[in-house]
């Protein structure tokens, strides 16, 4: 092989390996960072958030104002007390990031509506696939799962379903 064809090979594996460095530097700093995010549209009288189903985590809420008043946005429910944007003018965006675990939250306006016009976001535990989901069964049928129900019915203990804000709208 000449001279000038080995040049050409060593500077083609340096582009490559460089290449491969940075989008690996890129994936791994996008995982690094584990943030969710969901777009919230706030309309004069509505709320639209996308997606309204997360994993737990970190998860920000990146809201734009649609509506010809000014609007903010807040979020509460499991384990989160209440946070809020700033007051968001017309046409302007706000980013607010909280850290969620599984459950319910409440996302509204508490500028221009109250609780009780909110959207709820579920958030549900990742599924394994790994384990398979036998759990153990009683020919009684009163397994409470580990949990004292106190004589109520209906949800059978899941968290999920619980709503933590039910009470305070």
């Amino acid at each position: 092989m000449s001279r000038q064809a080995l040049r050409r090979r060593s500077h083609l594996l340096i582009v490559v390996l460089v290449l491969a460095l940075g989008l690996g530097g890129v994936a791994l700093a996008q995982r690094s960072t584990g943030s969710v995010q969901a777009n919230v549209t706030l309309r004069d009288g509505k709320i639209e958030v996308s997606p309204t189903t997360f994993a737990p985590g970190k998860l920000t809420l990146v809201a734009v104002n649609m509506g010809s008043v000014s609007h903010a946005l807040a979020i509460m429910g499991t384990g989160l007390q209440p946070k809020r944007t700033a007051t968001i003018g017309s046409g302007k965006t706000a980013k607010l990031t909280v850290t969620v675990k599984v459950g319910m939250y409440h996302v509204w306006d508490p500028v221009r509506s109250s609780m009780s016009h909110a959207t709820m976001l579920t958030v549900k535990a990742a599924k394994s696939s790994s384990t398979p989901s036998t759990g153990s069964k009683s020919s009684g049928g009163t397994s409470s799962g580990g949990m004292s129900s106190g004589g109520t019915s209906g949800t059978g203990g899941d968290a999920a379903s619980t709503d933590p804000c039910a009470g305070m709208m």
